[in-house]
């Protein structure tokens, strides 16, 4: 891919990092909007809405950068680009993690050992989000990186199935993915198969099916189908024009708004509503030259998109270490200072691990399993996985 090309999806990389700061908020930034008006907790604790961005957001790169039907030597290419891409950070948040991930199933003997070796290996195949109650019985945010593998391993089939579409036939199939997304909320809310439940009371046990709901790759499969289609169109010509930082601002500021008013229905915000202004969105900052388009391909803005996926992966890990060997007690809520401390040293990790650990490995994996020919360059970040992390 020429450079040309590649700053053109800049603001996209600077964009990965935006939402990643706001998942990070929804998981641990309780602290930092205590005392505030109440719609600005409702904006922190509607913060997975991000991660139906980064599906949509990695469907449209994907498109983007392989817009025509791939051969079967450019599918293993693909394939072993994206595992070189996910996996390094991934095991080194499954190895930091595996202290407390293995505290659940301590002195519960031979039944409790299997169990534990059944997670980890589901894990370490990025197989648990198949399994819903599993799945984030390990590192939390890995749920979404499972997703985003069976993502990547049906794309070169769904592309090549679109790209052979018209411009008005991937317009149609962007909306009737879009409708898929929201099918099953719709059907959640219908048949109330776990009866009556509360956001506000939900925890880490809940019920059946709003866990397959939430973190089933089918149930999310739509979202990351609009980002598909919405690549080639935009590969074709399809984009917003000299309107599109005003319009990409809008729609975040939308769904800003969207978020603070609370009164949608919560299944709806967590699997797709916002997918359409994420879709402007996109196309919007894809057009660059804008303000915001501007802001989010500067260099610092890149350079922390970057590090993003090492950010998702790693959250929890560095979460749970810290409340462990910080002195602060670890049984009361975290300070607003503590929280501050950690997301700086989270971000800061991150690049580090970016730089040091995922960039040579990427490129060491790359050569070994056959998908990089000595000399040649590996694909820009922007191409690379986008794998979400949420916990709820």
């Amino acid at each position: 891919m020429q450079a040309s090309r590649r700053d053109r999806l800049a603001p996209l990389t600077g964009l990965r990092f935006a939402a990643a700061l706001g998942i990070l908020l929804y998981h641990y930034g309780a602290p930092l909007v205590a005392g505030l008006p109440a719609w600005v907790e409702r904006v922190r604790v509607g913060g997975h809405v991000w991660v139906g961005l980064f599906y949509v957001l990695s469907g449209f790169v994907l498109a983007w950068a392989h817009p025509l039907p791939m051969a079967p030597a450019e599918r293993r290419t693909f394939y072993v680009a994206r595992f070189a891409r996910l996996y390094p950070a991934y095991l080194l948040a499954f190895l930091l993690i595996a202290p407390f991930a293995l505290e659940r199933w301590q002195g519960g003997g031979p039944v409790a050992l299997a169990k534990a070796a059944t997670v980890a290996t589901a894990c370490l195949l990025l197989a648990q989000a198949w399994a819903t109650p599993i799945a984030r019985l390990w590192n939390p945010p890995g749920w979404s990186t499972s997703v985003v593998a069976a993502f990547y391993a049906a794309f070169p089939f769904v592309a090549a199935r679109l790209s052979r579409l018209s411009r008005r036939g991937l317009a149609l199939a962007a909306l009737g993915a879009w409708a898929a997304s929201l099918a099953f909320p719709l059907l959640y809310l219908a048949l109330r198969p776990d009866g009556q439940v509360e956001p506000a009371t939900l925890t880490w046990e809940e019920p059946l099916w709003l866990e397959a709901l939430k973190f089933h790759p089918v149930a999310r499969a739509g979202e990351f189908g609009v980002g598909v289609a919405l690549g080639l169109l935009h590969h074709r010509g399809v984009g917003l024009g000299r309107l599109g930082g005003a319009a990409a601002a809008a729609a975040l500021g939308a769904v800003i708004v969207l978020l603070a008013w609370g009164g949608a229905p919560y299944v709806l915000v967590h699997n797709g509503l916002a997918v359409p202004l994420f879709a402007i969105a996109l196309l919007g900052l894809a057009a660059g030259g804008s303000g915001p388009a501007r802001v989010l391909a500067s260099p610092a803005a890149r350079s922390l998109g970057d590090a993003s996926f090492a950010l998702y992966a790693l959250q929890e890990p560095l979460w749970r270490w810290a409340r462990r060997l910080v002195p602060e007690d670890p049984g009361a809520a975290p300070s607003a200072a503590f929280v501050l401390g950690f997301a700086g040293f989270a971000i800061a990790v991150s690049i580090i691990v970016s730089r040091s650990l995922e960039r040579p490995a990427r490129h060491a994996l790359r050569a070994l399993l056959g998908g990089e020919r000595a000399g040649t360059r590996a694909p820009p970040a922007e191409v690379s996985g986008l794998a979400p992390a949420e916990r709820r």
